[in-house]
This record gives C-alpha cells, structure tokens and sequence, in this order.
C-alpha cells in the first residue's frame, strides 16, 4: 500500500490555481471489537479552475490499505498521500480561533485587575515613603541644638504625618487586596478556557499529508468523504443486566447495554455510531497446519548433566518439530439491527458524541425477556450452599453476545456480577445467580483405607466411603441438582469399581467422564444423604500415583 501510495505521490503535479485547506468532521463511526472504521465528510466551495485541496484532520495511526477518499461536485486528477516530511501548515478551525480569542480576552482582563491592583499600591508606596522620612528626621544632628518645646512641637507633627502615611497605606493596600478578589473568578473562567481549548483542539502536528488536486469546470460546491480504519485506539463491549424474577412463571429480563470509549486523539461530536461483531483488523485466513516428522531410534543412555546453558543451546538448534501456534478464536433507544453473514451490526437512532480519552459512555440498546426455569445447583465438593441457576433458551432470533459486564439480579435486589458467555439464536444456557444460604451441603469421609501415606501409595488396593448431605432449611421446594465426582483410568490393569444409595441420575454427566449427577426435588424441612463408595485395585508392585 505504502508503494502504491507513493505512486500517487509520484503523479505530476497540476499547475493548481491555488490551495484550499478542507477541515474535516468525523460524522460517521462503525465500532468493531478491536478498531474503528472512520468517515470524515466536508462540504466546501471550489471555484473554476484546477486546486489542490489538502485534507486536514486525518490522524497518522490510521490503517494506511483502508484509505480512500472520494470528491464529488469537480473531478479528481490525482491523489497525495504522505506520512513523512508532511509540510507545515498554519490552519486552525473557527471553533479553535474562537476559544483561543475567548482566552485571549480573559488574559487581557485578568492583566487589568493586576494593573489596577498596583495602581491602588502606589498610593501605599508614597505614604510609606512619607514614613521613612519621618523616621529620619530623627536622625537629624541639627536637632541635637533644639530647645525641648521646639522638639515636642517637631514629635507632635512627625506623629501626626506619620499617623496619616500609615492609614493612607493601610487603606490603599486594602483597596489593592479587594481588587485582587476579582482575581478568582477571572482564573476559573481561564482555567475552564483553557480546558474548552484543549477540548477542541486535540489535533496536533502528528497527522497525515492528504491533497487531492481536483479540476472544476465551474464554480460550486465540492463534496469531500474520506474514510480510514484505526485500529486499537477504540472498542466497545456488550454490558447486560440479568434481572431474574422467581415468581410463579419465572422470567429472565436481559437489559443490554454497550460500553464505548475511544482515544483516537479528537472528539467525536454529533456522529452516527454503528456497533459490529466484525473485526476487520483480526485474523482472516485458517492457519497454516505444519508436518510433524517423528523419527525412531535404538535407545541412548541418559546423558551426563549439562550446565544449563549448554542445554539451552542444543535444544534451540535440534531439529525437533516446532510447537503450533496458539491462534485464539475472536470471541427504550431507538436501535437498528442489521445481520449479514459475517457479523451483526447495531445503528443507534440518535446523534453520539464521546471525547477522546476523556468519556466511558454506556449505552441502552433494548431489553429482551425469556421464560426461566429456576432451580438449584449444588458441588458439596467444593460448597457448603447449593446456588440458584436459571436455565433459559434464547428464542429471540438474534444473537445475544458475550459481555465481560453482567450485573445480576434476583427479584429487583443485586446479588454480584459476572461475565456472560453470550447465546446464539436456539441455545440453551443454566445462568447462575448467586448462593441460596438456606439450602446447606455437607460432604465427609466416613472411611478410608489406602496403604501407605502421601503423595504415592503403594498398596495395591484403595477404598473411600463418602457422605453428601443436603438441607432443605428454606421455605419453599427446590428442585435441585448435585454433582459430584469419582475418579476413572483407561488403564486395563486399573480397575476402578463403586457404588452409590441412591443411585445417581445420570453418569458422566455433560459429557464429563467421572461426573455423577443426583436430580431431586427437596421439599422444605427435607434432608437427604448419599453415600458414595469407591474401589480402587491395579497389581503387586504397582504404584497409584
């Protein structure tokens, strides 16, 4: 692309008439998980004659293959693009030369008050002046000869004029200290300038050199579209809020909601948003699958301990297969839902706006609502309360996404947050919210007989007798499902026998080998116990690791 970018750059230039600088809007923004697809319009008045209209705004870490740009209302001749060496320019946007104007004026008027200010101090400084003077008749040799009335009748005088300095001082410096009061004021309203400028004026030098020199016929109006993928400088995430409602015809209410920000480096004001599941700047192709070579040998003793750098070395530079790569798979408003075959794309109906590095904005998109089985999950393996799980299918005919963002809900009261793996169109799914205290597990050993102790056990024979019981302390009946485990061997020459009163619903539970489920239905008061036997046997002098 950067070739053929360069290409453009390579056509010979026009004699243009003159240059027109094209300041653009973002006022269009299709979020993708990862990245951002960007539109940039601008409508501008192009006279007769061949121009060279300069592109202004678009930022350098755009994805540089995803450019284009298309001119209606005068034909295009040729197109430049530059990301080095990009020239000087002294444009700025009416929006920026207004704040910088506000600013300015702010400026001057706090100027003012500092001025007026040390205006009121000159007064001070004269009396003060007028004291030191004073003070230095004292210092007079001539006084020495003077009679005592003529020196109490000098003291009278001096103490007089040196009285009248100091509340002369006193109260310029007051009337000095209540001008600087409209100091404050006047520096919020700088402070908030400033800010409003930063707001608008995030473009900076770091952006990318776009002309297009262009021919009209005649005088009119020149329509510009520019539009550009940036990627990781934005993304987006479903938020849900799972409301569960466990009356008589239980109901699960799905709030969703859309979580957006952006630091792209400029706002985005007034702009049509789009959310979509596409990722456009992900992986497109399978991967590729290596031969594996696999070699036999007649066997090597051990080898002698190596430092360990050495042994770094050699198994840098064997011929061994390489590892495959890990490839992870990508994962009330008025809203518009428009599916194809490669994504699903969300149009909010009103105008957005979100400042860049600034804004977390979150979305209502819409509320959807399934009928709920409600019931109890319990693993006393790990648990001492079973938990509440509703199980819904998602009959909507849409897909509803993943979301690291779930709030949980039971009957209007908040009981914790969790992600959500999301559900396609036709899915069932057991979604948990949060303990039922009142519903209490217990499980414990009553027996046990393995050999020898520790980590490896050398008897050839191992049993384990297991109690599970469950109480039903709460006031209304649960249908309730326990799970719990035995261990399974594909080994022949490990025999693995067991039993359990009462026997379990289902073995091997979903799909899981060694998974035992019990579904019962527990009434209030109700207390059950299983008991859970395990045999294990292999051969004399084998170990049960």
């Amino acid at each position: 692309m950067r070739l053929l970018l360069s290409a453009f750059a390579l056509i010979p230039s026009l004699a243009w008439a003159d240059i027109i600088p094209v300041p653009s809007q973002v006022s269009d923004v299709t979020l993708h998980p990862y990245s951002a697809a960007i539109t940039r319009t601008s409508s501008l008045k192009i006279p007769a004659g061949q121009h060279r209209l300069v592109l202004l705004g678009v930022p350098r870490g755009i994805v540089p293959e995803s450019l284009r740009v298309d001119l209606s209302g005068a034909e295009r001749t040729s197109l430049i693009y530059r990301d080095t060496f990009v020239p000087p320019r002294d444009y700025k946007s009416d929006a920026v030369l207004a704040a910088e104007n506000t600013l300015r004026t702010i400026n001057v008027r706090i100027q003012d008050v500092h001025n007026a200010a040390a205006k009121a101090r000159l007064a001070a400084d004269a009396a003060k002046s007028t004291i030191r003077f004073l003070d230095n008749l004292g210092e007079n040799e001539g006084l020495a000869q003077a009679d005592p009335e003529s020196l109490r009748t000098l003291a009278q005088v001096v103490g007089q004029e040196a009285l009248g300095a100091a509340q002369t001082a006193h109260e310029a410096e007051l009337k000095a200290r209540s001008i600087e009061q409209n100091l404050k004021p006047l520096q919020k309203e700088r402070q908030e300038a400033q800010e409003a400028l930063q707001a608008i004026a995030l473009e900076d030098e770091n952006r990318l050199y776009i002309a297009i020199e262009a021919t009209a016929t005649t005088a009119g109006t020149a329509t510009v579209t520019l539009s550009y993928l940036i990627e990781g400088a934005s993304n987006w995430a479903p938020a849900y809020d799972l409301k569960l409602e466990t009356s008589d015809t239980p109901t699960l209410t799905i709030q969703r909601d859309a979580m957006i920000e952006q630091n792209t480096g400029e706002n985005w004001t007034d702009v049509t948003l789009h959310l979509s599941t596409v990722e456009p700047v992900g992986q497109i192709a399978p991967s590729e699958i290596h031969t594996n070579r696999l070699r036999i040998s007649e066997p090597r003793p051990d080898p002698a301990p190596q430092p360990r750098q050495k042994q770094r070395a050699e198994a840098y530079l064997s011929d061994a297969p390489l590892a495959e790569p890990v490839v992870a798979d990508a994962v009330g408003q008025t809203w518009q839902v428009a599916t194809s075959t490669v994504g699903v794309t969300y149009t909010y109906g009103r105008p957005v706006s979100i400042a860049s590095n600034a804004d977390v904005l979150r979305l209502e998109l819409d509320s959807l609502s399934e009928p709920a089985e409600v019931m109890a999950w319990a693993a006393p393996l790990r648990d001492t309360t079973a938990f509440r799980i509703a199980r819904v299918t998602n009959t909507t005919g849409e897909e509803i996404l993943a979301s690291p963002f779930t709030s949980r809900y039971v009957d209007g009261e908040l009981i914790g947050s969790d992600a959500f793996s999301g559900l396609v169109s036709g899915e069932q799914a057991d979604i948990a919210f949060g303990p039922i205290d009142g519903l209490q597990l217990s499980r414990d050993i009553l027996a046990r007989n393995e050999g020898d102790t520790g980590i490896i056990s050398r008897s050839n024979q191992k049993t384990e007798t297991v109690e599970i019981k469950i109480d039903n302390l709460t006031k209304q009946n649960w249908p309730l499902r326990l799970l719990d485990r035995i261990p399974y061997s594909e080994q022949e020459d490990l025999q693995i026998s067991w039993t359990a009163r009462p026997m379990p619903s289902d073995q091997n539970a979903d799909n899981r080998r060694g998974i035992l489920a019990w579904d019962m239905k527990l009434k209030p008061g109700d207390e059950r116990t299983i008991l859970l036997e395990t045999t294990l046997n292999w051969p004399e002098g084998m170990v049960l690791r």
